[in-house]
């Protein structure tokens, strides 16, 4: 019994500490397909404040496309440049698009806070 009591307080402790950010994000995936993008925008920007990477790159493509907030390119391309540091293969592209409708100093600022965010996952 003492050997699995390891295993089992690993795993109540990475139930414990996943639950949150999954939470947030089904949730968001949801309310997305019921077509209530406020409340997707909402659970998206949750899970991605959170640190849940699988959100960056939706939460991108909510600002990108206006749904559930505002169209705001910069804060897209920060998502997707978010995303793509977490290895997410369509990032990049979803970025141009977003940088094709900024400035070039829009570009380079929000290039300067993607290197100074702490939101960069660890690899």
């Amino acid at each position: 019994m003492k050997r699995y009591r390891k295993y089992i307080l690993v795993a109540a402790l990475a139930a414990l500490f996943s639950s949150p950010l999954q939470a947030d994000l089904e949730a968001g995936l949801t309310a997305y397909a019921e077509g209530n993008h406020a409340e997707a925008f909402k659970q998206y920007q949750l899970a991605a404040d959170a640190g849940d990477q699988d959100a960056f790159g939706k939460l991108g493509g909510m600002y990108l496309y206006g749904l559930g907030t505002e169209k705001n390119y910069p804060d897209a391309y920060y998502w997707f440049g978010l995303a793509q540091l977490a290895g997410d293969k369509y990032a990049e592209r979803f970025k141009l698009t977003a940088s094709s409708m900024m400035t070039l100093d829009q570009v380079k600022q929000v290039e300067e806070r993607l290197a100074e965010s702490n939101k960069q996952p660890a690899k």
